[in-house]
């Protein structure tokens, strides 16, 4: 995440501004660790060699533009998404079998981690599970050539219940939408520098704001449909970025957004981030939870 900004496919500036979706592929990938394998001699060799070389990569110190670590377990419904052995994207858990994300995280499968907070670094209360029920919105587009974004939101089902603990613990949806000016906290292991992006080794937090859906035509012209809010610095410096895809947009303590797409670079001024609203897709998420 960076100063804030977002995810990961991006979005191409031409003279119209076009927002890109952030879920690029980090080159520091983070760990699957082997506490979520079967414990024989063999696997516990091979992925610790695994740790180490990925470890051989990480940059120290690394922060959020505008930004900050996050205390660690402060954000327990946060969960990252791996493809191969790459973060991907981001999550939310809604319930001990259900995550929230973007619909353009979309994988033949993803390995949710969840309890997360340094991804080269085992801590104990980290849960590796593998997914392969995707359901994304019926309406999505999913031909993400076309800087589409609108109901890019996406359920994962796990393939059984995970056990909650302090470290990991769903969130509430949002009841209502969001206020302009209503303060959020966005959260992510998504770049912090852009446009050479790089990565954070732990969960990064900053704070940032709804805008005025004005401010956000105005940004992306023609491009910002109902279902859509904008939240970030209006200065720019601040926000989600490559990485952050699906991750959650905090509101009051319930669950108001979705990372979904942004500015190339991240944390330009005027380039707010834009989020699937989720006070527009309640029934929705509801009633595919409950049919599945």
């Amino acid at each position: 995440m960076e100063g804030g900004q977002r995810k990961g496919k991006t979005l191409v500036e031409s003279r119209l501004p076009t927002f890109r979706a952030p879920c690029a592929l980090p080159t520091s990938a983070p760990r699957l660790t082997s506490s979520s394998l079967p414990q024989t001699p063999i696997t516990m060799t091979l992925w610790t060699l695994l740790l180490l070389f990925l470890a051989a990569g990480a940059r120290a110190d690394m922060r959020t533009i505008g930004g900050a670590e996050c205390p660690p377990g402060s954000q327990p419904w946060q969960a990252g998404l791996f493809f191969l052995t790459r973060l991907f994207c981001g999550a939310t858990l809604l319930s001990d079998r259900w995550l929230l994300t973007a619909a353009h995280c979309r994988k033949p499968y993803l390995w949710v981690r969840l309890g997360e907070h340094n991804l080269f670094q085992w801590e104990g209360p980290e849960r590796l599970i593998r997914v392969t029920r995707f359901f994304p919105h019926p309406r999505f587009n999913s031909n993400l050539s076309a800087h589409d974004h609108n109901h890019d939101v996406m359920l994962v089902r796990l393939p059984r219940p995970v056990r909650l603990s302090p470290s990991i613990q769903p969130i509430q949806l949002a009841s209502s939408c969001p206020d302009p000016g209503t303060l959020c906290l966005v959260s992510g292991w998504g770049a912090f520098a852009s446009p050479k992006a790089q990565y954070p080794d732990s969960l990064q937090c900053a704070n940032i704001t709804i805008l005025e859906r004005r401010l956000c035509q105005r940004a992306y012209p023609g491009m910002v449909s109902p279902n859509m809010i904008c939240a970030g610095v209006w200065t720019g410096g601040t926000g989600s970025c490559q990485g952050d895809s699906g991750g959650p947009l905090i509101c009051d303590g319930v669950l108001h957004g979705v990372v979904s797409g942004g500015s190339d670079p991240c944390g330009k001024p005027r380039r707010p981030a834009i989020y699937t609203s989720i006070c527009r897709y309640r029934k929705w998420i509801r009633r595919t939870m409950e049919k599945n």
